[in-house]
C-alpha cells in the first residue's frame, strides 16, 4: 500500500512540473514559431505586422489576392515573387520549409483562425440568421451543458443523448432541458491536467451511436477509454479506447454488453484527447471503430497494434473473417488486433460515418500543421501517415518522422485524401446531410472544426471536391455534427468548461 501511495505522489509531482514546462512551452512556442518570426523580419516592414498593408506592400488580409491565396499559390509567390511589382522572391533565401510556413502563416490569418487557447473560449453570439449559397438559415441554441461535450445521437422521440468526456452520458429534452446522468454507464475521471485550456485526461467518455435499428432493439453504442490503475504495466493511470453496448432504462443503462477491446498490453499513459474512438455503420450494419496514434508512432503500420487505425466488426463484436488482415486466433499473438483492422496509417481519425446512400465509410483527419484530411475508407487501405503529409511539423520543419522511423513505401501505395485542408482547421466530427430541409444540400458533408471554430460544408462528386464553404464562421469549437429526426442539423460545442447544443432550421 505505501509503495501505491509513494507512486501516486511521484505521479502527482511529475504532472505538476510537467504543467509548468508545457503551458511555458505553449505561452512561447508561438512567438520561437519560425515562420511567426520570419514574417516580422522580413515581411512585416511592407505588409504590417497584422498584414494589414503599409507603405511597402498591400494589406493581405480583407482584400482579395490578385494572384490567387490557396496554399499552392502563396507559396509560389512568395517564392517566385511577383513580376512588375516590388515582391520578390525568397526561395533563394529561405528554405521551402519557411516559404510553405510563411504561405501558411497568411492563409490563416486570412481564415481568421484564432489560437488553441482563444478556440477554447469562443462563444456563439447567439441566434443568428446565415445567407449561405443554397441556403438561408438561423443558427438558434437548443440546450447548455454542464461541462465539454464529445458526441451526441438524435433519438427518435426527439430525446438527444448526449456524451460528456468526463461525467458521461445524458439525456436533453425536447424543450432543451439536460436530465441527470444514466446510471450504470462506465466510470469516467476528472481532468488530470488543463494547459491553455486544453485538457489531458486519462478516462473518458468518447462517442455514441445508434444501432441502424434501434427502434427495433434499443441498442445503443459507447466508445470510451478504459482506465487500468497500475496492473498494465505502467507506474500511472493508462487507458486504451473501449466499445460496449447497452441499452437505456428508466435512466438506467442496462443489458452492456462488450462488442471491441484490446489486451492490456496495448494500454498507454498517452492522454485520451488522440484517442478517437468514433463509430460508424454501414448499410450491412457492420460497425468501424477509429482509433488514433495513442502510441509511438512506429506502431501505426504494425497490424498487430489498434493504434492509428480504422476496426470493422459486426453489430454483437463477432469478427467477420472477410476482413482483410483476418487470421485465426491460433495464427496471431494473444495480444494482437489484427483480425480487426479494416485500414491504416491513420494519424487521429476525429471523425467517422458512412454514407446515407450506399453505406460507404468516410473519415475526418487531423494532421500537424496543416494536412487535415477527408477520406474515403477503403477496404485494406495504407493512408499514408506518418511518411506522407501535406502539413509541417510544428516545429515549422519538414515532417521527418516516418523516414526516421524506417518506413519505405511509394506514395502510390497509399490511398490519398480526398479533400486536403492545408492549413489545418483542427477538424473534427462531421455527418452527411440526409433530409428534406436543406434540399441543396443532399448528401453533402458538413464538416465541425475546433481550432477554426466554424461549420464547412463540402460536396464530393465521384472522388472529387465540387463545393466548399463556410457555413459558419466565429462560433465555437465544434465536436459533433449530427441529422435530427426531424430533417435539422445539430452542432455540439464545447466553450470554456462547458459546452452546448446548437441546430440550424430554415429561415
Amino acid at each position: 500500500m505505501k509503495r501505491r501511495y509513494k507512486i501516486l505522489i511521484g505521479f502527482v509531482s511529475i504532472v505538476v512540473v510537467a504543467s509548468t514546462i508545457v503551458a511555458w512551452l505553449i505561452a512561447t512556442r508561438a512567438e520561437r514559431e519560425p515562420s511567426l518570426v520570419a514574417w516580422k523580419a522580413d515581411c512585416a516592414g511592407c505588409h504590417g505586422e497584422n498584414l494589414e498593408g503599409g507603405q511597402g506592400g498591400p494589406a493581405l488580409v480583407g482584400v482579395a489576392l490578385k494572384h490567387g491565396d490557396s496554399t499552392e499559390q502563396l507559396i509560389q509567390s512568395i517564392g517566385d515573387g511577383v513580376a512588375g511589382t516590388t515582391m520578390a522572391g525568397w526561395k533563394d533565401k529561405l528554405s521551402p520549409e519557411l516559404v510553405k510556413g510563411l504561405a501558411l502563416f497568411v492563409s490563416e490569418h486570412r481564415q481568421e483562425f484564432p489560437t488553441i487557447e482563444a478556440s477554447y473560449k469562443k462563444v456563439p453570439k447567439g441566434t443568428r440568421t446565415v445567407r449561405s449559397r443554397h441556403h438561408t438559415f438561423v443558427v438558434e441554441k437548443v440546450s447548455t451543458l454542464q461541462s465539454r461535450p464529445y458526441s451526441m445521437a438524435h433519438l427518435p422521440d426527439g430525446r438527444i443523448l448526449v456524451s460528456e468526456k468526463i461525467r458521461g452520458l445524458s439525456f436533453i429534452d425536447a424543450q432543451g432541458e439536460q436530465g441527470e446522468l444514466l446510471d450504470g454507464t462506465p466510470q469516467v475521471w476528472d481532468t488530470i491536467l488543463s494547459v491553455g485550456g486544453s485538457w489531458l485526461n486519462l478516462g473518458t467518455v468518447l462517442d455514441v451511436e445508434l444501432h441502424p435499428d434501434y427502434r427495433n432493439n434499443g441498442w445503443v453504442y459507447l466508445s470510451h477509454t478504459d482506465r487500468c490503475q497500475f496492473d498494465c504495466g505502467w507506474p500511472v493511470p493508462a487507458t486504451m479506447v473501449r466499445v460496449v453496448r447497452g441499452r437505456v432504462q428508466n435512466s438506467q443503462w442496462v443489458d452492456e454488453e462488450l462488442i471491441w477491446s484490446v489486451h492490456k498490453d496495448h494500454y498507454t499513459p498517452v492522454p485520451d484527447a488522440v484517442a478517437a474512438g468514433r463509430l460508424a455503420f454501414d448499410k450491412h450494419g457492420y460497425l468501424y471503430i477509429s482509433i488514433g496514434g495513442k502510441n509511438r508512432y512506429a506502431k501505426l503500420h504494425d497490424l498487430n497494434t489498434p493504434y492509428g487505425k480504422v476496426h470493422r466488426v459486426r453489430d454483437d463484436g463477432t469478427v467477420p473473417d472477410d476482413n482483410p488482415f483476418w487470421k485465426p486466433h491460433a495464427e496471431r499473438p494473444e495480444n494482437s488486433t489484427v483480425h480487426t483492422v479494416w485500414s491504416f496509417g491513420h494519424r487521429t481519425g476525429q471523425g467517422l460515418d458512412g454514407h446515407p446512400v450506399n453505406g460507404e465509410i468516410w473519415n475526418t483527419e487531423m494532421g500537424p500543421r496543416g494536412g487535415d484530411e477527408i477520406n474515403h475508407i477503403i477496404r485494406g487501405g495504407n493512408y499514408g501517415w506518418p511518411l506522407y503529409t501535406n502539413g509541417l511539423g510544428y516545429d515549422g520543419d519538414r515532417v521527418t518522422i516516418g523516414e526516421d522511423l524506417g518506413l519505405n513505401f511509394p506514395i502510390e501505395d497509399t490511398v490519398l485524401p480526398i479533400v486536403d485542408l492545408t492549413p489545418a482547421p483542427a477538424i473534427s466530427n462531421f455527418t452527411f446531410h440526409n433530409g428534406n430541409t436543406f434540399p441543396n444540400w443532399k448528401d453533402d458533408l458538413l464538416v465541425g472544426t475546433l481550432k477554426a471554430s466554424a461549420l464547412y460544408r463540402a460536396r464530393i462528386e465521384n472522388g472529387q471536391l465540387i463545393e466548399y464553404e463556410k457555413l459558419i464562421g466565429d462560433f465555437g469549437r465544434i465536436r459533433d455534427v449530427v441529422m435530427g429526426n426531424d430533417g435539422l442539423v445539430y452542432v455540439l460545442i464545447e466553450h470554456n468548461e462547458n459546452g452546448a447544443v446548437w441546430r440550424l432550421r430554415p429561415e
